[in-house]
This record gives structure tokens, sequence and C-alpha cells, in this order.
């Protein structure tokens, strides 16, 4: 799922900390203009380290998170264990960590750098998921484990390395940052895939580097709050917010729900599983397709606005209809891309429209916003699914979670949209 625990990357600057990149706050030209000088990227000076092991790393642990969630909730429904708006719990109380830590998490590791953060971050993923595989037939074990010890842990990974690139990268922002989150029976797969995050996220996070100074663990604390709020009552920064805080609740909703789809349909389980990785797959393709495609073509909020449109046009006009393999596949392909590319786009709109000094202040600040979401966005699909007969009733007891997962996608997207109209009018302007 979108919000692994490995979503780390290990970018270290060639540069002294005295080229940091500088601009005045709020002026976003001023500061591009200077980060042409200063930038140690591969379009300005000399180019940074990025460690290949590490980005590979990333890569390979998230598809194995999102594909525990949906395939592990699957089986425990099918085994009866509990039905599937119980079960869906487990996965938004992980997923639920990333926003409900972002504040505290983005200050841990400017306090204390990457590197700490991540390597303890590292050590709950593994111990949650290994610990699980005790309680595979208790749902509050699997909470407390998969759900907290888990989630607690892939939080504290992903602030580690979520605004790194944004800091590296002036030009292919977008491209590294969808490089960095592309990274992103029960009791013997999680402890296979404790072992294999141990594995997976421990090189990456010895060699993680941030590239500004940290700060005092205890300073600064109200001139923070202060930016914060100031910046919250702006209309660009509200609208952008309210916008991908909606696109939250419907986001985790085809990769927790269409394994049970696809086996309502008829589908082999084995099958349900392959479309499942193909979802997973697509959305880290998208990360990095969109990414490219914003910085060569349209610019981030440009493409976040299409992401997102095309996220709530594949859930209504292509998910009710998919009955068959096919148009299941074809779903699954889309609605991965698109997600994957709106996720790791957030970033980089963020840096483009106010800078990248602050950047993960107001970065962590919408991450808290996007708690609700991430909390209660699958809950509420599966709540919409049992009241509507469940999972046996067949495919019509599915159609009002899908709706109410195209509907908030394509509500989202108005909201960035507002915001790409205020940020400039001109149509074809690349923003």
């Amino acid at each position: 799922m979108p919000s692994s625990a490995t979503k780390i990357a290990a970018l270290v600057s060639s540069t002294p900390a005295s080229q940091h990149f500088s601009r005045t706050d709020g002026d976003a030209a001023g500061f591009i203009a200077s980060s042409s000088v200063s930038s140690p990227n591969a379009e300005g000076g000399r180019p940074p380290h990025v460690e290949p092991l590490s980005v590979a790393d990333d890569g390979l642990a998230e598809p194995l998170a999102g594909q525990e969630g949906g395939v592990l909730q699957a089986r425990f429904v099918a085994d009866g264990l509990a039905p599937a708006s119980t079960m869906v719990w487990v996965g938004s109380v992980q997923t639920s960590f990333e926003a409900m830590i972002a504040v505290p998490g983005a200050r841990l590791v400017e306090a204390y750098g990457p590197r700490r953060v991540a390597l303890i971050g590292t050590l709950l993923v593994a111990a949650g998921s290994a610990l699980g595989s005790f309680f595979t037939e208790s749902v509050p074990g699997l909470i407390v484990t998969e759900g907290i010890m888990f989630g607690l842990g892939q939080a504290l990974c992903f602030f580690a390395a979520a605004t790194l690139p944004s800091a590296y990268f002036l030009r292919r922002r977008n491209l590294a940052t969808g490089i960095v989150f592309a990274g992103s029976g029960p009791p013997l797969d999680s402890r296979i895939l404790g072992a294999l995050m141990l594995l997976v996220n421990l090189p990456a996070a010895l060699v993680l580097r941030t590239r500004t100074a940290r700060a005092e663990p205890m300073g600064g604390a109200g001139r923070r709050m202060f930016k914060w709020f100031v910046c919250v009552w702006g209309p660009r920064f509200t609208l952008l917010l309210v916008g991908s805080s909606v696109a939250l609740f419907p986001l985790f909703v085809p990769p927790f729900f269409l394994p049970l789809y696809a086996t309502s349909v008829g589908l082999s389980p084995t099958v349900a599983s392959v479309i499942l990785a193909g979802f997973n797959l697509a959305s880290a393709f998208g990360r990095l397709g969109f990414g490219l495609f914003a910085d060569s073509l349209l610019g981030s909020l440009n493409t976040l606005v299409v992401c997102l449109l095309l996220v709530g046009v594949s859930t209504l006009a292509i998910w009710p209809v998919a009955t068959t393999m096919g148009p299941l596949i074809v779903f699954a392909v889309v609605n991965g891309l698109c997600a994957g590319g709106m996720f790791s786009l957030i970033p980089g709109t963020v840096a483009n429209i106010f800078g990248s000094r602050d950047l993960s202040e107001f970065f962590s600040l919408i991450i808290f916003f996007w708690l609700p979401g991430y909390f209660l966005g699958s809950p509420i699909a599966g709540y919409l699914l049992q009241a509507f007969g469940g999972p046996e009733a067949g495919l019509a007891a599915y159609r009002p979670a899908i709706f109410y997962s195209g509907a908030l996608s394509l509500a989202s997207a108005v909201c960035v949209l507002a915001v790409r109209v205020l940020q400039d009018k001109r149509l074809f302007k690349k923003i």
C-alpha cells in the first residue's frame, strides 16, 4: 500500500553545507534562481551521489506490504476470522500512523537526522510483521502488531526520506520523488515479510543523510507554528490540504477490496492475488512515470489534477462493469498508475508552490490532515459493503462502496483544480 514502511532513499550530497539552497520565504522565483547555481544536481552543479542499492531496496518493499494487506485480509475473511468491515481496521490503523505522527515525526527527523529515525522505524516494521504471525486468530493482536507496531515503524521510515529528493533535485524533482515512493498461509507469510523488511530497510537506513543542518531538539517550535498557521490561511494551501485529504479516503479502497471483489465475480484466489500484484506494480510505475511526465511536460500541479481525475473516472466507469478478468486487470492497472502518481506528486507540488526550504514542515502538516482518510476511508467502504449484504451478496453489494470511492476522488480533483486556477489562470502554463 501506498504508505509503505520502506519509502526511503539515500541521497547524499557531494557539496558542503554552506552551499545549501537559499531563498526568501514566499519567494519561489528567487529560490529557483538561486538553486540553479547552488543545486547539487545533474542539471546544475556537481551531481549528488544517489545510492542505487538503497533506492532499489525501497522499490521492492512497498509491493510486499501492499500485497500482504489485501491478500491476507481476503484470507482472514475467507477463514471466518472476522467480516471485511472488521478486518479492514488492521490496515487502516497501520496507514493512519503516517498522518498521526506527521508533525512530531518531521520534527524528530530535523532534530536527530533521518538515519537514526529510519533505523528505529525499520526495527519496528520487522518486529510488528514477525510478531503478527503469532496472532493470526486474534483481531486485537493483529491490530497491535500489524497495525500499531508496523504502522509506527513505516511512518518513521516515511518521514526519514519523503522530502529528501525535493532538497536535492530541481528539474527532476518529481521523478526523484517517484523513485523514492515507488520503493513503497498468514503465519509464514508474516514472518517472511518481517525478515524481508529488515533485510531491505536496514542497509537503506544506514546511508540516509539530510541536506540541511539539524535543528535543536526543542528549539524553534513557536516560529514553525506561526509559519504553519500563516500558510494555512492562504486559499491555495487550504484547498491543496482539503483536496489531498479528501483523496485519501478512497485511495486504499481498491487495494483492500480487489481480492474480495475478484473472488466474488468467480475468479480464483490465485488470480485475485495476481490482480492485486498488478495494481501494486502499476502504482510503482505510476510514481515513476507521472513524476517524469510532470518534470518534462505538465508540471507537478497539472499532473496531480490529471491523476485525481483519472482515479475517479476509472473507479466510476470501469470498476462497476468489471465482471471478468480482462476489465478488472484494466481497472487495476489504470487506477494503480494514477493512484501511485497522485501520492508521489504531493511533495513536488508543495515544493513548487511554496518553496523547498520549509518543505518538511508544510508537508508534515498536510500529512497530519490525512489522518481521517487513512483511518476511516477503507472502513467506511467496508461498512457500506456489509450494509448491502457483504461479499456473499454479489456485485451489487460492492457498488455503493465503489461509487463512494469514485465520487470522493472527483471531489478532490475539483479542489486541486481550484489551486491550479489560483496559481495561474493560463491554461497551458507548466506548473
